[in-house]
């Protein structure tokens, strides 16, 4: 790669979807929680979770809220976007615990 080209947006959208979903995965996992249980308590498929673990696309706002109720947990949205560009820098999630599930 020359040292002036530019990342293909498409490969910065796909390292945001698995860091995303990485991260969902993590906090499952540390919950002690199945994909099927926490698909059945957000109202979703256990293979659309998986997709969702394994990159396959940032879910709405609605379903992270959804999944965060599902494990016990709230998340907190943060988008950062520069001013002088439309450009979204990646999304973080935090979360924190809010009940025993």
């Amino acid at each position: 790669m020359e040292a002036d080209a530019q990342p293909h947006p498409e490969y910065e959208q796909a390292g945001r979807d698995l860091e995303l979903g990485d991260q969902l995965r993590e906090i499952r996992r540390r919950r002690g929680l199945s994909q099927k249980s926490v698909a059945e308590r957000a109202g979703m498929s256990q293979p659309a979770l998986s997709r969702i673990e394994s990159g396959g696309g940032i879910p709405d706002i609605a379903t992270l809220v959804r999944l965060g109720a599902a494990m016990g947990v709230r998340f907190r949205v943060e988008l950062i976007v520069d001013d002088d560009t439309t450009e979204i820098e990646p999304l973080t999630v935090h979360h924190r615990q809010v009940a025993n599930v």
